[in-house]
């Protein structure tokens, strides 16, 4: 997998309404506003704990006044869940602030919980398309998402910088949300701003492929096809529907084409393993396997994957022990390879592949 990048979010302290004269969420209350001054003096000077313990004073006669500034607080000393339910405090009362919408973003950021960082980055980016933060941070949201996928030959696509990569995006968005009717909208938006944009037809026939919508899926990447014969992710995911097709032929080829474009591509040489398998050319298919591991980087998910296939062939060839020895290397690897729901759904094993594993 990638690595996560290391980010600094830009978070504005206090939002309009706390500074404007004439415009203060305040009570009208001198002696109030007079202290008010003073805390935030003390919070400007990070003394974060002490802001706190001052606000504390006036919480039972002003907390919906003051709950921005204590989530504020909160979110720098890292109790983030505590500061989303003082943000949600603030928006109860100032509906749909991009700021607070930010920050709650950047709450749910720090707890590694990108999905729900989106969504709020998202949310803000609509209230003031002009707030560039909103935009940055669902940026590295998406790339640090996008990061722990296991499947890389989507590469992070930044969204919001022009219409199309901007409707991709946010159909990944969806995808990530589990919402795929608004994916594959979002996806066929890409294209309707573009018809030359190709990742969007990629995305597309992933979301198909996923949905075992074969035929949809080969339309899509034979128009991608067009675009731009020298994309080796195409031809990967070509091969992949190809061999769900059970088009054998033309599912090597495209594989090999993906290799020739990016050799070092490991994803294409674990899928010539499990082709190659299926064809019962079991030495052929175990080199292809090694091969992907050699050329196997960081993503720990194939490598299980292409572990798992050595297993499997060692066990057709009777190898018990070494066949034992790869499952637990698998396994430790990535603890999905255990669950017949991810093998089915997610790698699309067949039966006889999932009977194979579970016996050894």
């Amino acid at each position: 997998m990638k690595k996560v990048k290391c980010v600094v979010f830009l978070m504005i302290l206090l939002f309009s309404q706390f500074s404007n004269k004439g415009h203060s969420i305040f009570a009208q209350d001198l002696s109030y506003e007079s202290d008010i001054e003073y805390i935030l003096t003390k919070y400007l000077l990070e003394e974060y704990e002490e802001v706190i313990r001052l606000l504390n004073k006036y919480y039972f006669e002003h907390q919906n006044e003051l709950a921005y500034l204590y989530g504020l607080c909160y979110l720098k000393l890292n109790m983030n869940r505590i500061a989303i339910d003082y943000f949600n405090t603030t928006l109860a009362e100032h509906e749909n602030n991009y700021e607070v919408l930010n920050n709650i973003g950047v709450a749910y950021f720090k707890e590694n919980d990108y999905i729900n960082a989106m969504k709020y980055f998202h949310l803000s980016f609509v209230s003031n398309p002009d707030y560039a933060i909103a935009r940055e941070n669902y940026n590295t949201a998406y790339e640090n998402w996008i990061s722990e996928r296991e499947n890389e030959q989507i590469g992070p696509v930044i969204p919001f910088t022009e219409r199309p990569t901007m409707y991709n995006s946010l159909g990944w968005f969806y995808y990530y949300s589990g919402d795929y009717h608004n994916a594959i909208y979002y996806f066929k938006k890409s294209i309707d701003e573009d018809a030359d944009y190709q990742f969007a037809y990629i995305s597309l026939a992933y979301i198909y492929d996923e949905g075992n919508n074969f035929e949809a899926a080969l339309d899509c990447l034979k128009i991608a096809e067009k675009i731009d014969e020298n994309n080796p992710d195409l031809y990967n995911n070509l091969g992949i529907v190809y061999y769900h097709l059970t088009d054998y032929e033309n599912s090597e080829n495209a594989f090999k084409k993906a290799i020739v474009l990016n050799y070092r591509f490991a994803e294409p040489y674990n899928n010539l393993g499990f082709l190659y398998f299926e064809k019962g050319e079991y030495s052929i298919s175990e080199d292809y396997f090694k091969k992907s591991i050699e050329m196997n980087i960081d993503n720990k998910s194939l490598r299980a994957e292409s572990m798992a296939g050595l297993a499997i062939i060692n066990m057709k060839n009777q190898n018990i022990d070494q066949s034992k020895a790869y499952k637990e290397s698998s396994l430790k690897l990535d603890y999905r390879m255990n669950d017949i729901k991810y093998l089915t759904n997610t790698l699309k094993w067949n039966k006889q592949l999932i009977e194979i594993w579970s016996n050894i």
